[in-house]
């Protein structure tokens, strides 16, 4: 090995060494500034660097292509002040292109980019750029230029800086590819804040903005809540909104349904279990408040728990530790605890079901979501909230209207089988029947009769005139009403007779 390679080489290992020292103490989290982390990457490498005959690297910059693919970018840059990021985009954009390193000794008299603007704009002397791949696939490209005559780049140089920019490619790599990841995770997070953001929760009834301004004071307070309501009222909406728009809100939020599991597979499933603590327990678990430590967990329909995990429960609300199943330590966790229940659990404390001090424990904070029976003047506000989601998910050339018949049928339907949910199955499953833009009543009734379980066919074999809606799908008009739409109505007496 001559002296110059075993140089190069104990140059480039010590970049190496230095490279994986400042990994190991990188913090890598939800918050990693890329372009922060190249430029270190960048500096110490370069800190490092010897050319032959003394000469310096005067400016250094790595450039990557955006997401999109479209455009340069300038992920680090060294020797630069803020206003001293311009580069020949001719000679990267071309870098990119053809995978290949460009050597420019003299760039200003150079034959193959005499027409390159971006060179002509800037005081170049000399400019090297080396491609930087990974796995056959373009990372970046290292560019490098000089300003001074005594610092003129040659073919030994290029060399040298293709063997470095391979030494440093694994670290650049690394960055960019976690940048992707944080940039999806706060993608994930912005949308989950802006789905559970109060302006989301659908309503103007005085019913429900009752609940907003508690769903507002529960979020500031770190108190457990017990949320109650029918089925399908937005229980769960309603837990989201609190955690998302709290201080807990970068922390996990894992949802627990305490319905539908046996009371062992529940306790797993809460606590987790060590390696052998049952049958099939084949591998340590980690259980959901573990998960959710520094979060909170949401456990849904709470009053399916039994006797004996409700006092497992308590004691993680009063101690703020756990015992995974099969172990005899405890660990501490910090979990929002956040309950739910369609049913009355007071009447459950007295019959013996529900442990009384369990429940004074998760009550601290009560919240009651009115059902959709209490809150009709919202149901045409969720309605065209739900049509307006389907309009973005499948676009259609109009969007899709309610006829004011039909949704005065929406209004006074009977909801109480699943609430908000069962409104939403029902609008979906009208938009998908309706053959253009109109949901009317013919599709309405065609809706309540599938759901019902009746044969489709049938619905085309009605007589003339015959709306053929089962009873309690038409709407219930009160005597109040009908005689006030009667009082309307030139020529019609007060018994109804003309």
């Amino acid at each position: 090995m001559s002296k110059t390679a075993y140089r190069r080489k104990a140059i480039l290992s010590r970049i190496h060494k230095a490279l994986n020292a400042f990994y190991l103490l990188q913090k890598i989290d939800w918050e990693y500034d890329i372009e922060e982390s190249l430029r270190k990457i960048l500096g110490l490498a370069l800190e490092e660097i010897e050319l032959d005959g003394e000469k310096a690297i005067e400016r250094a910059l790595i450039i990557v292509k955006s997401p999109e693919g479209e455009n340069l970018e300038i992920k680090a840059g060294w020797k630069t002040q803020d206003a001293d990021l311009s580069f020949s985009h001719t000679v990267v954009q071309e870098t990119f292109e053809r995978g290949e390193a460009i050597l420019c000794e003299n760039a200003k008299d150079d034959p193959r980019f005499m027409n390159a603007e971006s060179l002509k704009q800037l005081e170049t002397l000399s400019l090297i750029a080396v491609p930087m791949h990974s796995e056959n696939r373009p990372v970046g490209v290292f560019y490098v230029e000089s300003e001074s005559a005594g610092n003129v780049f040659n073919s030994n140089d290029l060399e040298f800086l293709q063997e470095f920019a391979q030494t440093i490619t694994p670290f650049v790599k690394f960055g960019i590819t976690h940048q992707g990841h944080v940039r999806e995770i706060r993608k994930l997070k912005e949308e989950a804040v802006g789905r559970y953001d109060m302006g989301n929760i659908i309503g103007r009834s005085e019913a429900i903005t009752g609940v907003f301004e508690l769903v507002r004071i529960a979020a500031e307070v770190d108190r457990t809540v017990l949320i109650t309501g029918e089925s399908g009222s937005g229980k769960e909406l309603i837990a989201n909104a609190i955690h998302h728009n709290g201080p807990r809100k970068t922390e996990p939020f894992i949802v627990v349904d305490c319905s539908g599991l046996s009371e062992h597979l529940l306790e797993s499933e809460l606590f987790g279990h060590l390696k052998g603590a049952f049958t099939g327990a084949n591998n340590e678990k980690m259980g959901a408040f573990e998960e959710a430590d520094g979060g909170t967990i949401f456990l849904d329909e709470i009053k399916d728990s039994s006797r004996s995990l409700q006092q497992k429960l308590r004691r993680v609300l009063q101690e703020g530790e756990l015992r995974r199943v099969g172990e005899n330590k405890s660990r501490k966790v910090d979990v929002r605890v956040i309950c739910a229940t369609n049913e009355d659990l007071a009447k459950r404390v007295q019959s013996g079901d529900f442990i009384q001090d369990l429940y004074y424990r998760i009550n601290k904070f009560p919240i009651h979501i009115p059902a959709l029976a209490e809150r009709r003047e919202d149901i045409p506000l969720l309605v065209a909230h739900f049509l307006r989601l389907m309009d973005q998910a499948e676009p259609r050339e109009d969007s899709t209207e309610v006829t004011p018949e039909t949704m005065d049928t929406l209004v006074h339907h009977d909801w109480s089988e699943n609430n908000i949910r069962q409104l939403r199955n029902t609008v979906e499953l009208a938009r998908d029947l309706a053959e253009g833009e109109l949901i009317d009543l013919p599709v309405l009734d065609r809706v309540f009769r599938i759901q019902c379980g009746e044969n489709p066919e049938s619905l085309y074999h009605r007589p003339p005139g015959d709306l053929g809606m089962p009873a309690g799908h038409l709407v219930n008009i009160h005597s109040n009403r009908f005689k006030s739409l009667l009082e309307k109505e030139p020529g019609v007496e007060e018994n109804g007779k003309r």
